[in-house]
């Protein structure tokens, strides 16, 4: 379990005794990434959040127009860094970094306006279901990783995003389907963008898409792979590989869920898949990802159409998978 200060809780303005009186518990650990150890000998890990606190509610509706919805019940909540500090007693958050953008703002975590690359055409409501509206700059924070000058990379589950921060959290960067990164992740399933990010040794920031991309609305049932972008943050460039997804195992391709990745070298990748399988039963696994002979798909496609339309064999003569080896299956450690 991790500890967490009051000082770090999240503001409730609901609160009252035997209500969550000090706030809401802030949930650190969308993705952590080992910092190092400190003077005590100590391991420290950075941990983001992801979007703050949020709860199912009814559609909702106004003007004629019919959109999914979701309760913030706390929405200055902004997407933070924690550094956790692993003691004898447990895991304690000890410092807070929050994320800001580039006039060194808080964001928050609510949903970007219809129209905007990234919006998930979802609205946010208050605890009274009013809407409450969106915030261009908001983040849905998942994975995170330090580079050699001690800057966060984050990626996100909105747009996707990737961002860069400095090491107060402010927002350097931010790559987007169309603007750094290829625009077919703009097909990315709501809420199921970039899941995990990791950086090679050569510095190559690479993120993994949750899901399966949906193109046009088409082929969340069909595709047979996920997309793992590769990103040269020196050059800009931008590669993608096709992760595998055995359509045997579940009973929609959507169903295969990418959790966090992390660089073992340039090549090879720690790939955590899980998801409801066919039979019902839930499964965790840790794959190692062999890239070092994959196809860079990022140009590529089938009779003018995305390659999520292709099954398997169709695009075997062309496109060179990902190699996935099963390392563990978490299941059979108690998870």
């Amino acid at each position: 379990d991790v500890s967490v200060p009051q000082e770090y809780m999240v503001p409730y303005a609901y609160s009252e005794e035997g209500y969550f009186e000090n706030g809401l518990v802030t949930g650190f650990g969308s993705a952590v990434t080992f910092k190092g150890l400190n003077e005590e000998g100590q391991m420290e890990f950075y941990a983001v959040t992801d979007r703050g606190p949020n709860a199912d509610a009814p559609q909702y509706s106004s003007d004629g127009t019919v959109t999914d919805a979701k309760i913030f019940p706390c929405p200055e909540f902004t997407p933070s860094i924690a550094v956790l500090t692993v003691t004898e007693d447990g895991a304690e958050v000890t410092s807070v970094i929050e994320l800001k953008d580039a006039e060194g703002n808080n964001i928050t975590g609510l949903p970007l306006e219809p129209g905007q690359v990234g919006s998930t055409n979802e609205t946010a409501l208050a605890m009274e279901m009013n809407n409450i509206g969106y915030d261009s700059n908001g983040l849905d924070t998942e994975g995170i990783a330090v580079d050699a000058d001690g800057n966060f990379w984050l990626c996100d589950e909105y747009g996707p995003f990737i961002v860069k921060t400095d090491s107060q959290g402010k927002i350097l960067e931010k790559y987007a389907p169309g603007e750094g990164l290829p625009e077919i992740l703009q097909y990315r399933i709501p809420n199921r963008g970039f899941e995990g990010l990791t950086i090679t040794p050569n510095g190559t920031v690479m993120a993994s898409v949750q899901s399966v991309l949906d193109v046009n609305g088409e082929t969340d049932d069909t595709a047979c792979f996920t997309r793992i972008v590769a990103l040269d943050p020196e050059t800009g460039d931008t590669k993608m590989y096709a992760y595998p997804v055995d359509l045997s195992q579940y009973s929609a391709p959507s169903n295969c869920k990418i959790g966090d990745i992390y660089a073992v070298d340039d090549d090879t990748l720690l790939v955590i898949e899980q998801g409801k399988l066919a039979d019902k039963t839930m499964s965790n696994k840790i794959y190692q990802v062999d890239l070092s002979k994959a196809t860079d798909i990022s140009d590529m496609t089938v009779d003018g159409k995305a390659l999520e339309y292709a099954s398997a064999e169709e695009l075997q003569d062309d496109v060179v998978f990902a190699e996935k080896d099963l390392l563990l299956d978490l299941r059979d450690y108690g998870w």
